[in-house]
């Protein structure tokens, strides 16, 4: 595929109303290595500069665009801007006639469009044979077109930012790379398939000295099923695009306890205490919200106080914790772990301090009584600022994981504050600005990981999976005692687009439902709420110590090859399963859950990635028993009870 990119534009626009190939006055191509960077030269000083970085060892690409104006005047206007358009061959497809018989499912060009987040169980899972009024709905026809978008400007809000074209056993993979309000199209010829994507709406000048990236885009060929392409992605994020397992950074994911923030530093020392004394294997504590704020008092859990209220106010409370939280990070420091600490700083509450002294520094939506404030990161005083008061806690308080939730959707306070002739542009420059804070971070802290939460799973894109994790891919998990469904489908769905993300175990003793948290990344909650005793219980220890050692003992083999064993369901009747194949050391692991009214007691299933012919050992975690079959044959599972979960090791003999 990347050879037939070479001699072709990747990008369209139009400039003044003209497709923007009337208006090059210079074009320049330089090749270095892998990278092919081409600058176009318009009239009257716009520059744009399109990079394309191609990755041979997965016939994948890369590509992104920059824009800057280096006149002494404002540019024409560019509008209808594609970033990435290209088109691609795929295997012939026939036009499509009514008759009174379906395509068939199992040589149509389908695509997969995953759900973004949405608190629902199907995040992540995409239903390519879906059949509604009377039509395949994702299906793809000659002459026929998709659409998608996310919603309310947060990159996963909706819909997710991937998408896998297939037809029998070939395809191409598509991330959108844009964590704003983003298009993907895509259009079927009879022998080819044109794939592009776009921020949503784009009608701007660029103004002298001004200078921007806009969106990027991801594409793999691949040969094979959906489930090998899956892996092949998989592969190529953990390798060219993931911050976990990088030079210097964590080599796998958080294993985390939670605690509320707004909990008095001594009994929050006291708990971590407990969990040095029992032994219990967490790699990270993790203070949520509740922490800041001038004159924020002491909470047992999230549902008291007005700590909601403080929120931008990022001054660690006094009344909380009156040393700044240093000796909390002592305490998590001496017992061998490593801290994640919450912020929120785009979403900035009417009455915080920042707020009457810097108005300027905020977007407003039109709400002459707003609660929400959006920080511009396009604004180079804003940006200063928060870059300094993160920084600063960084290191004062010795934070190993910086973790950005961002609750509210900006797209209307983007819009709001658009000129005509700008639009676009403020979300450019915010989006702009949040990629250069984070890198910014990750550079002055070479130690530091950031984990990404958007109301859970809501800004997950390629971009974000580059400078992060999300270690909470799912507000579902919540409540304390959420459904299990949601977790084991979320364990299927999400790990078929990325080698780390991050799950929540609720705060019920239940093998069953830790089990089912199992995860690249894992976050307890067990001793989160003061309103629920920690410590007390040597039986409860003594379970967490051993079912966390077992999520660390699994958790290398959750960036590998993944093979789902069963559909994502939100239904109790049914078993779910996974398998995680390290094919390089010839091991890997099989999770099995029957749910509460499954009622069928065995199954069987085909396991994938094994060779046939040789003989592999299986290990029942619970027994230690161990049985022997060949990679081909089928695995079969007996569960007598149902709510039991069961993890198999098995390897090569």
């Amino acid at each position: 595929m990347t050879e037939i990119l070479r001699d072709r534009t990747l990008l369209s626009f139009l400039y003044d109303g003209e497709p923007f190939e009337k208006a090059v006055v210079g074009k320049k191509t330089e090749e270095t290595g892998n990278v092919i960077t081409t600058t176009y030269e318009l009239k009257g000083g716009l520059r744009v500069t399109n990079t394309l970085r191609i990755i041979p060892e997965f016939d994948a690409f890369e590509v992104v665009n920059r824009f800057e104006n280096n006149g002494s005047e404002a540019s024409g206007i560019v509008s209808e801007l594609w970033d990435c358009e290209v088109t691609l061959p795929m295997e012939h497809e026939e036009n499509y006639r009514y008759s009174a018989y379906i395509p068939d499912r199992k040589t149509a060009t389908k695509i997969y469009a995953p759900m973004g987040s949405t608190w629902n169980v199907y995040e992540f899972s995409s239903n390519p044979d879906e059949h509604r009024d009377n039509s395949n709905v994702n299906f793809l026809y000659p002459g026929n077109s998709k659409r998608f978008a996310c919603v309310g400007g947060r990159s996963c809000d909706g819909q997710a930012p991937f998408f896998n074209i297939h037809k029998n056993g070939h395809g191409y993979i598509y991330a959108v790379g844009w964590t704003g309000q983003w298009n993907f199209e895509t259009k079927r010829g009879n022998d080819e398939i044109t794939l592009r994507s776009k921020i949503e709406d784009t009608n701007f000048r660029v103004l002298p000295g001004e200078s921007f990236r806009t969106s990027s885009a991801v594409v793999m060929a691949y040969d094979g099923d959906f489930i090998d392409s899956q892996n092949k992605w998989r592969r190529l994020v953990k390798k060219h695009f993931s911050l976990i397992g990088a030079e210097g950074r964590d080599k796998y994911g958080p294993v985390a306890a939670s605690i509320w923030g707004g909990m008095t530093t001594d009994e929050a020392v006291r708990r971590v205490n407990v969990l040095r004394d029992s032994g219990i294997p967490f790699t990270y504590v993790w203070m949520d919200a509740g922490w800041y704020g001038h004159d924020t008092k002491p909470t047992p859990d999230e549902f008291e106080g007005d700590w909601g209220s403080h929120t931008g106010d990022w001054e660690v409370s006094p009344l909380v914790h009156p040393d700044g939280l240093k000796d909390f990070s002592k305490a998590v420091h001496d017992a061998g772990m490593k801290l994640i600490l919450w912020f929120e700083p785009e979403r900035v509450v009417t009455g915080t301090p920042t707020i009457k002294e810097h108005p300027e520094y905020f977007l407003g939506d039109g709400n002459p009584d707003p609660w929400n404030n959006l920080l511009d990161l396009g604004n180079e005083d804003a940006w200063k600022y928060i870059f300094g008061t993160l920084s600063g806690l960084i290191e004062s308080i010795g934070i190993d994981c910086y973790r950005q939730d961002f609750n509210f959707a900006p797209l209307g306070y983007w819009r709001h504050n658009d000129a005509e002739d700008r639009r676009g542009i403020h979300e450019i420059k915010h989006i702009n600005g949040l990629y250069r804070l984070w890198d910014a971070l990750l550079g002055r802290f070479p130690h530091l990981i950031i984990d990404n939460c958007a109301s859970g799973g809501r800004r997950i894109d390629i971009e974000m999976l580059r400078r992060s994790i999300p270690l909470w891919r799912s507000d579902l998990e919540c409540p304390a005692n959420f459904p299990v469904c949601g977790v084991q489908a979320h364990h299927i769905s999400f790990n078929l687009w990325m080698p780390y993300s991050g799950s929540g175990s609720g705060r019920l003793y239940d093998t069953y439902r830790m089990r089912s948290a199992y995860d690249g990344s894992m976050t307890t909650n067990y001793c989160y709420s003061q309103r629920n005793d920690f410590g007390g219980d040597p039986e409860k220890l003594a379970w967490l110590k051993k079912y966390v050692g077992e999520a660390r003992k699994v958790q290398p083999y959750f960036s590998e090859d993944f093979y789902p064993l069963t559909e994502v369901s939100d239904k109790e009747d049914v078993w779910s399963a996974a398998q995680f194949n390290r094919p390089e050391k010839g091991d890997g692991i099989v999770q099995v859950f029957r749910r509460d009214e499954a009622p069928y007691t065995e199954c069987e299933f085909t396991l994938r990635g094994l060779e046939n012919d040789k003989t592999y050992i299986f290990t029942d975690a619970d027994t230690d028993e161990t049985t022997e079959q060949k990679g081909g044959e089928a695995l079969r599972v007996r569960m007598p009870e149902k709510h039991l979960a069961k993890i198999f090791f098995y390897r090569v003999k």
